[in-house]
């Protein structure tokens, strides 16, 4: 009798703790079973609202359609042991050389015997960059991958595209120094020809951020050495058109557009089918940040907190997308930035549903200036080719642009900033200016802001250097 009156307060104990146990149990599933409901509704709301604005979020219409291994270029010997995938190749190794990568302000390369010397060491590659020119010759370009899920899509190796631009652009360069413009313009022929990589011809689709990026760089430096051969008043008559005409075929925003289909839907689709193990080692590996909270709420918070990251990420991809006019070629960098604000608002104030803002959302700012910038590059260069046929044929550079219309180019670019026509006159020295207003979207009356590229980007006039 008194062992059981004994146990009485034991067995109150412990049922008050199972009880408490339970309570807690139950509040922790309705909360997580309400946060789920209330994140799964957010979520179908914004796709139905996006859908009907015309936003496409079924990831079946971006897988690439097949195409024949003898019309695909990545099925030509070495394309995918050289271009698909991470790290260096074979190529990249070897083409590896400290004067290769000093392209640029910098060159290393500044005499004709300096020139003869690198042209002498890179003939060994006209083997391999003839490879490269028979693949290129082929129709489509699809990387042979699984498709199925976002990330098990290859991208472009990104080591071995510089090594070679950088190479080719470097022959490019020695060619111009010696006086032998025919061989340079075969050189950047072939840098123009080799972006078809990254536009996955037939479909256009999927495309990275990366992949777009690095096309980008490489149509940047290609227009770079278009204007060394211009300083040095080095291309001649048939250089000229033929280099006139190829960046005429150069449309960035053509990609770029495809990115504001393609980027959402890669993240959306990867946080919607992918296993909370699945989110950690992602996380992981692209932001190399093993942040103890982040890696617990991926683990443990509820799908429902996933959901309304979904719906931030559709929407601020979205408001990115309103800043950006693939159809009429132009940006507008007050939309862009207040974009870029409201993410940087979201990742300076965390919160259950953007947690994984500073993770899966692209620095598309930085992205769309370095687009808007390049394009304007090959815009500004197409005209300084013009420019440069019109003083050949003429002794001098015109009085206006509408002079060069249509002898020497058959329809002039406008500024991608405001859609309005690019700046041009001609100055005391014998030389001209020509430059877009730039990312401030204010006439500096040709004033650059210096060498620093931040600044470059975002103020003073976007400047063609002559």
């Amino acid at each position: 009798m008194n062992r059981t009156s004994n146990n009485r307060p034991g067995w109150r104990i412990l049922r008050r703790v199972l009880l408490t146990i339970a309570i807690l149990a139950t509040l922790i599933a309705v909360f997580y079973a309400e946060e789920d409901w209330r994140g799964q509704r957010a979520w179908e709301n914004c796709r139905h609202e996006l859908e009907a604005q015309g936003a496409v979020f079924d990831w079946a219409t971006r897988i690439p359609p097949s195409v024949p291994d003898e019309q695909n270029i990545f099925k030509a010997p070495k394309m995918t042991e050289w271009f698909v995938g991470r790290g260096q190749t074979d190529l990249s190794e070897r083409l590896a050389n400290p004067k290769t990568s000093s392209i640029g302000a910098t060159n290393e390369i500044r005499t004709a015997a300096e020139a003869r010397d690198y042209l002498v060491w890179s003939d060994r590659f006209e083997p391999d960059f003839d490879l490269i020119r028979g693949a290129l010759k082929r129709p489509y370009a699809r990387i042979d991958c699984d498709y199925g899920q976002p990330m098990t899509v290859l991208a472009p190796n990104f080591l071995t595209v510089r090594a070679v631009v950088q190479t080719l652009a470097q022959r490019a360069h020695c060619y111009l120094l010696l006086g032998e413009p025919d061989k340079a313009l075969e050189e950047l022929t072939l840098i123009h020809d080799f972006c078809r990589l990254f536009e996955n011809a037939p479909s256009g689709k999927p495309i990275t951020l990366l992949g777009v990026m690095i096309n980008v760089a490489v149509t940047g430096l290609y227009a770079d050495m278009i204007a060394d051969g211009l300083r040095k008043h080095a291309w001649r008559e048939p250089q000229l058109a033929a280099l006139e005409q190829q960046l005429g075929e150069i449309h960035l925003e053509t990609f770029i557009a495809e990115t504001f289909v393609d980027e959402p839907m890669f993240t959306l689709r990867t946080l919607e089918t992918s296993s909370r193990a699945d989110l950690v080692k992602l996380f992981i590996e692209w932001s190399g940040d093993s942040k103890k909270s982040t890696l617990l709420l991926l683990k443990y918070a509820p799908q429902g907190w996933l959901y309304q990251y979904m719906v931030f990420h559709a929407q601020l991809n979205k408001k990115f997308s309103t800043g950006f006019d693939a159809t009429d070629q132009t940006v507008s960098p007050r939309e862009i930035d207040d974009a870029g604000r409201m993410l940087q608002h979201h990742i300076a104030h965390v919160s259950p549903y953007n947690f994984l803002a500073s993770w899966v959302t692209p620095n598309l700012v930085k992205a769309l200036q370095r687009f808007a910038f390049n394009q304007t590059s090959v815009n500004e260069a197409a005209v300084a080719c013009a420019l440069e046929r019109y003083r050949l044929a003429n002794g001098v550079y015109p009085e206006t642009l509408n002079a060069l219309v249509p002898q020497f180019i058959e329809k002039l670019p406008y500024d991608i900033i405001g859609g309005q026509p690019l700046h041009y006159r001609r100055t005391e020295d014998g030389k001209f200016l020509l430059y877009s207003i730039g990312w401030n979207e204010t006439d500096d009356n040709g004033k650059d802001s210096g060498s620093d590229l931040t600044q470059i980007l975002t103020q003073g006039d976007w400047v063609w250097k002559n």
